[in-house]
């Protein structure tokens, strides 16, 4: 199945928008000693070259031809060969826009199979910890740990209010974030849902390095078990 790592674990650690999935697959990727993918940057990749060349969010055709050009090579994501910096990719113009652009089928498809070929190369490494919002239910089904982190609206407003400096606008965050979940969770393309077995936890009363602990600890047990032929 698309999405084993041989001699390795893969764990896709998926959820909505500021879940903290981005933190904490960073800092299990570090403890492990193994690559961390962010797909979403994909996604943001496409919709930062969009805004520069003047490509509406809902021209399909065209969005589909700059998801062609997009490579994701370990924590390295690019256009044209040329890597993009955070700052650009996590820019509020571009966040607003990859949640446009993310709805079209045509797009998932191709950066779908980005995101898979940057997984294969992954395995190289030993594994990898994969993230995004469709990881366990459709970029790698085959994963060996697939982990789906969810929190209050409210509480995932105040996080990203906290990180971003901007405390005093929690209200007008917490209504975008509902509006993103919305959109993720009633698309067509590959809906925002835990896959079937994914371990599902509610991060709402937990500290990050909490969550980071239990992340590595069902880690842990999936390579124990993939060692032992269980």
């Amino acid at each position: 199945m698309p999405g084993k790592v041989s001699g390795g674990v893969i764990a896709a650690i998926d959820g909505p928008a500021g879940s903290g999935k981005s933190s904490v697959a960073r800092m299990a990727a570090e403890r492990l000693g193994v690559v961390n993918l962010n797909t979403g940057a994909t996604y943001r990749a496409v919709a930062l070259f969009s805004i520069r060349e003047g490509v509406p969010p809902s021209d399909e055709a065209a969005l589909s031809g700059i998801a062609r050009r997009v490579a994701l090579d370990g924590e390295t994501v690019s256009v044209d060969g040329a890597g993009i910096s955070e700052s650009d990719l996590r820019a509020p113009e571009v966040s607003a826009a990859a949640s446009k652009i993310s709805s079209h089928p045509r797009v998932r498809e191709i950066l779908v199979g980005v995101q898979r070929e940057a997984a294969g190369k992954a395995r190289a490494g030993g594994g990898a910890v994969v993230e995004g919002r469709d990881i366990g239910t459709v970029v790698l089904p085959g994963a060996d740990v697939k982990i789906f982190l969810s929190a209050s609206a409210g509480e995932r407003a105040r996080r990203r209010a906290s990180q971003t400096g901007r405390e005093d606008e929690i209200e007008r965050i917490t209504a975008a974030i509902k509006q993103r979940d919305k959109q993720d969770t009633e698309r067509e393309a590959s809906p925002l849902k835990p896959a079937a077995d994914a371990v599902v936890m509610d991060t709402t009363s937990m500290s990050l390095d909490e969550v980071v602990s239990s992340v590595l600890g069902i880690v842990a047990s999936a390579g124990a078990k993939a060692r032992s032929g269980a």
